[in-house]
Formats: structure tokens, C-alpha cells, sequence
């Protein structure tokens, strides 16, 4: 059966409009299960201005970063419902002479047909820890190897962002972010808090300096409930893990270290406000 002979517009479906269409879905996962990990690393980008750099528009390009999700067989996030409900999914086919793709359904019933009365969908997954990211108008129903699915239209861009170490950008020297670390008991028996500045940033991880010995710092030490603050009204809990260390002489000859760090615990919006940070820094460079 030709996808491409079943029209968008939700007239003449192959799909009978009487019977239950989500009887024999495949399982995959209802929106009222929201893992950790899915909801930290696979929110949706809002999308503002900093991000149009990172926007593809080549459709040869779209269509082979949808051809990896399905080669590949990639878990993929759909979010509806003005992104209040999702379902984890496949990219199980797409026809590009139509100009169509056909995803997985939900479990449940009433879940699919919430997706199906949403006019806007978007989509997230992650690729070789690269955030791919594209919209969608809305789903309907199709047939795909004699199973209900979902088709909707190729999207007109797709949103890529780099998630991995690599790709850092370096702070401003004023007005930079820092990290509060957890305060320790000093000699004279009070509580001690240090700030130190961040140097340069990702969204696995950052670089901070400060004087050699203070704080006392090692490769592999673990620093639960550090505060990041990207900016005045901006702040964040995080878990970091020190990964490497070098020490050098500044201007004034003092020995200072610096600190590479690995983020081992962000929530959804630390991670989007960092992501958000390093797009503007990185089109500032450009």
C-alpha cells in the first residue's frame, strides 16, 4: 500500500473511521510516566533568535536527519498538548515524494486522541549527542505494515544543537557565570561559602580557577548541591564531578587552578539556560 495515496486532510483514510484505530498500537510509553532522564535531556527549545544559527532548512538535509532517527531507530519525544503531554515514539517511515513521516502511536487510547486534536506538535530527540528538534502541525491517523500509526507532514527545519564537552564557549570576563559550592566548616569553626568563576561552559560540563588551595580541590571529587548561577535572576542546583586539574601563574604570579567539571545533575531548565548561553556566546564569536 502507497502511503502517499492517503491524502493529509483526513478524507478517504485507509483507516476505518468507526473502529477503534488504537486497538492494536505498539507499546510505547504514556505522557502520565515522565522519567528523569527523559524530561531533563529531552525538553523542548523555546525557540528565540540565538537559536535561528543552529536551524537547517536544506530539505536534502531534514530528510537525511530524519532517515538517521529511522536508521538508527532512535527514541523520540513528541510533545502536544501545548507541550503538557508527550509520548515516546519511532520515526518508523517516511515517504518524502508526499512529503510525509509516519511515528508509533501511544498506549492508550485517550492519549492518542489528544495528540490528534493538537494542532501543534514538536519533536525531540537525541542523535549521537547531538538535540535534534523539529515541529510538526498535527497527526493523523495512517496504516504502516498493517498496524495503526500516526502520519503528519516533513517539517519545513529542524533545530540541531551539540550536547557533548566539546563544544564550549568561553565566558564574558565581566558578568560571568560562577558556581557556589557547598559551604564547609572553616578553622575558626564557621560555615565558609566560595564563589568561583566560570571560564568556559557546555552543556555536560564547565571550567572554573581559583587560587591553588582554595578550595581544596581533586580529580574525582564529587560537589552535591553547588549552586550555578548563570545570571542575577538566573540560578540553579546542580551536581558536578571534578575531572581534571592544571595549575599556572597569572599576571601576578600567583598559582591558580584550574578545574574542568563535569554536570552530573541539572534539571530541564539549568540545562535549556546553559544551552541558551552557549548559543549566544558561540554566534558572538562568529
Amino acid at each position: 500500500m502507497s502511503l502517499g495515496a492517503l491524502p493529509l486532510d483526513g478524507t478517504d483514510s485507509a483507516v476505518s473511521k468507526t473502529a477503534n484505530p488504537f486497538g492494536q498500537a505498539r507499546a510505547q510509553m504514556q505522557p502520565e510516566a515522565k522519567p528523569a532522564h527523559i524530561v531533563r535531556s529531552m525538553t523542548p527549545e523555546p525557540f528565540v533568535g540565538d537559536l535561528e544559527p543552529f536551524l537547517v532548512y536544506s530539505r536534502i538535509d531534514i530528510l537525511a536527519n530524519i532517515r538517521v532517527l529511522i536508521d538508527q531507530q532512535v527514541r523520540t519525544t513528541v510533545y502536544f498538548n501545548h507541550n503538557d503531554d508527550f509520548i515516546v515514539t519511532r520515526i518508523l517511515s517516511m515517504n518524502p515524494e508526499f512529503e510525509e513521516l509516519i511515528f508509533d502511536m501511544a498506549v492508550e487510547h485517550r492519549t492518542n486522541e489528544k495528540l490528534m486534536a493538537s494542532s501543534g506538535l514538536t519533536v525531540v530527540a537525541l542523535v549521537n549527542h547531538i538535540k535534534v528538534q523539529f515541529s510538526l502541525n498535527r497527526a493523523e491517523v495512517t496504516q504502516w505494515n498493517d498496524s495503526p500509526a500516526f502520519r503528519a507532514r516533513t517539517p519545513r527545519s529542524i533545530l540541531r544543537l551539540q550536547r557533548r564537552a566539546a563544544f564550549r564557549a568561553a565566558t564574558q570576563i565581566t558578568n560571568s557565570p560562577y558556581v557556589l559550592l557547598p559551604p564547609t566548616l572553616a578553622s575558626n569553626g564557621k560555615l565558609d561559602t566560595t564563589h568561583l568563576r566560570v571560564i568556559d561552559i557546555s552543556a555536560t560540563g564547565f571550567a572554573v580557577v581559583a587560587p591553588v588551595g582554595h578550595p581544596v580541590l581533586a580529580v574525582g571529587m564529587k560537589l552535591q548541591q553547588c549552586q550555578l548561577q548563570m545570571a542575577a535572576d538566573d540560578a540553579f542546583d546542580v551536581d558536578v564531578e571534578v575531572r581534571h586539574l592544571s595549575v599556572y601563574k597569572d599576571g601576578f604570579g600567583r598559582d591558580m587552578c584550574r578545574a574542568g567539571c563535569s554536570l552530573m545533575r541539572m534539571s530541564g531548565a539549568a540545562e535549556m539556560s546553559v544551552q541558551r548561553y552557549v548559543n549566544k556566546r558561540a554566534v558572538a564569536a562568529r
